[in-house]
């Protein structure tokens, strides 16, 4: 065979089978989901995949890199749940540590073998560079708390969070990047090398009334004007449906098309809104008088100084925005393609929104600001578009942790995170096709766990821990009563899980459905009522008995039917409620 056919056939492309070409287009729609969003946020996406690279010990092979400025991500993405994904993870995190300790050998391997973005890299000296390691999955992992801690040093984009900056940058645009800078934990200070950056303030003339908001007397209102460019840099919104693992959120989704269309209005219109945007202001705000430019103290806001001007810090995702997000991020900077951005780049400079800002008094903690914070939500959204249950459940839970919906909703977010129930459970509006949990809330696992459960016995009744401080609701005693209460459940239904294992892992079965569950936590009440808190084996015994076809045509039970499923359980497990 000569040279030039070895060439030619050398050069032929494999033949790849149709699952295969389907696998390769799933994996470039989600790379091209990675790019599209990161790509908005101002990065530059490098291809790095099968290059291989000798760092410290090991040989490395990394699928992509995102640079802004002097921040570099650096990505693995993975589009399969294999059953050694944790060996995947566990060698990622060890050769992304590697590459920490060696980052001048990796800055310079990458600046000689990508010649093409030579000058993006060279701007900023190796030690100049914040580097993040970031690990994309397309499936969820379905690890464990315990299982990401031992994974501290990356940080993961699971399909939720993925599937929330999508949603997001197709509403915002190129303005999700100070998003993206807070997932990343990214301050101004972080990014690029302007050393006056971090000490930059916004001043603005206030008005303030002599009284007080009425929220709590220590609790001040002032109102100012403020540019949507200041405000969309220097703003959040404490979103439900967010990355934050936290239960201090109560905002909804952004509506792409309310944004479009407000976008449109402000275009046609060149007008500010005339009604106020709501935010809380942060804590190191300051104020001076007109006159003298004397510093005045927070107290005599409103009583010596009706009108004084205020200086706020010029600050990435501080302040926090509590009634019109869609009003603000309307005038988002627009990509590429976007018409409209000639004007609205101007219009979101020169014209200024009305703004009232709330001043919390200092030392107030972070769950009694926002528990102001979303009473106001909920005040002004009660006679606006229609609040779903879930968001006025996650409010409940803020507001009154230890009422019986407060403390139902928060302990399904825990039950989320435990192996049992893990990631089954639909706690944002990204989930899809999971468990709903408004109706469990309601009708079953708030009477469960309630702190007044009246005559009847619930697993209050049964807990030992302090009920006096768990009433004054103190942060220690509620995280008690919580995992006591969690560890109760999980006992119960993994015996439930034991003798079902087939349909708990049937998708089509009726065990995991909102009428199974809520019988059968309605049945564990009763239960308990009866004959007090048992171990795994006493209800492994209860349900070995108990045969039931929890087949998607089989099961008879529909809608509402809860109690009379629990007292099927009941009665074939040989146990009757007398309730």
């Amino acid at each position: 065979m000569t040279k030039e056919v070895k060439q030619k056939v050398n050069k032929q492309k494999k033949i790849l089978s149709e699952l295969e070409k389907a696998d390769k287009r799933k994996k470039i729609k989600f790379r091209n989901k990675i790019k599209y969003i990161f790509n908005m946020a101002g990065f530059t996406y490098i291809n790095t995949e099968n290059q291989h690279i000798k760092i410290g010990d090991r040989t490395i092979e990394i699928d992509f890199i995102l640079l802004y400025k002097n921040i570099m991500l650096i990505c693995e993405d993975t589009m399969t749940k294999t059953d050694n994904i944790k060996d995947h993870v566990r060698n990622k995190k060890e050769a992304f540590i590697e590459i920490g300790k060696n980052f001048s050998s990796f800055y310079k391997w990458l600046y000689d073998k990508f010649l093409d973005y030579q000058d993006i890299i060279s701007k900023y000296d190796p030690d100049l560079y914040e580097v993040k390691f970031l690990y994309f999955s397309k499936e969820e992992l379905n690890f464990t708390e315990s299982d990401y801690r031992l994974f501290q040093e990356l940080r993961f984009v699971k399909p939720s969070i993925l599937t929330y900056f999508h949603k997001m940058t197709k509403c915002i645009k190129r303005s999700i990047k100070y998003e993206i800078f807070k997932f990343l934990d990214l301050t101004n200070k972080n990014i690029g090398i302007d050393p006056t950056e971090s000490s930059k303030k916004i001043s603005a003339t206030i008005i303030s009334p002599e009284y007080t908001t009425g929220i709590n007397n220590k609790v001040k209102k002032v109102s100012f004007m403020m540019s949507a460019d200041m405000l969309i840099k220097n703003a959040y919104v404490l979103r439900k449906d967010n990355w934050e693992d936290s239960s201090l959120l109560y905002q909804r989704l952004i509506q792409e098309q309310k944004i479009k269309d407000i976008r449109e209005f402000l275009l046609k219109k060149k007008e500010a809104f005339y009604n106020n945007i709501i935010v809380a202001l942060p804590d190191d705000v300051e104020f001076h008088s007109s006159k003298e430019n004397k510093v005045i103290d927070l107290e005599n806001i409103g009583k010596e100084h009706l009108v004084c001007n205020m200086t706020i810090p010029d600050r990435m995702n501080s302040i926090c925005v509590i009634d019109g997000q869609h009003r603000i991020y309307a005038h988002h900077e627009g990509g590429e393609n976007d018409k409209g951005e000639a004007k609205m780049s101007e219009i979101r400079k020169k014209l200024h929104l009305l703004v009232t800002g709330l001043i919390f008094p200092k030392g107030m903690s972070d769950i009694e600001k926002i528990k102001i914070q979303s009473e106001i939500f909920l005040d002004i959204n009660s006679n606006a578009k229609s609040v779903s249950q879930d968001v006025l459940l996650h409010i409940r839970m803020v507001k009154d942790p230890i009422s019986d919906l407060g403390l139902a909703r928060s302990i399904i977010e825990k039950l989320n995170k435990e192996q049992i129930f893990l990631n089954k459970f639909e706690m944002s509006l990204l989930d899809n096709g999971k468990i709903k949990i408004a109706s469990i809330i309601k009708f079953a696992l708030r009477y469960l766990i309630t702190i007044t459960p009246g005559e009847k016995k619930n697993l209050y009744s049964f807990w030992k821990g302090d009920k006096i401080a768990l009433q004054k609701m103190d942060d220690k005693a509620l995280e008690e009563y919580k995992n006591f209460c969690i560890k109760n459940i999980v006992t119960y239904f993994s015996a439930i899980k034991k003798n079902f294992k087939k349909e708990w892992n049937d998708i089509d079965s009726k065990l995991l459905s909102v009428i199974s569950l809520n019988g059968f936590i309605i049945a564990y009440n009763k239960l308990i009522n009866m004959e007090g808190i048992c171990d795994f084996d006493y209800y492994d015994n209860l349900f070995s008995k108990l045969k039931i076809d929890f087949s998607k045509n089989g099961f008879p039970y529909t809608s509402s039917q809860y109690a009379k499923f629990s007292e099927e359980i009941l009665d074939k497990t040989k146990r009757t409620s007398n309730v």
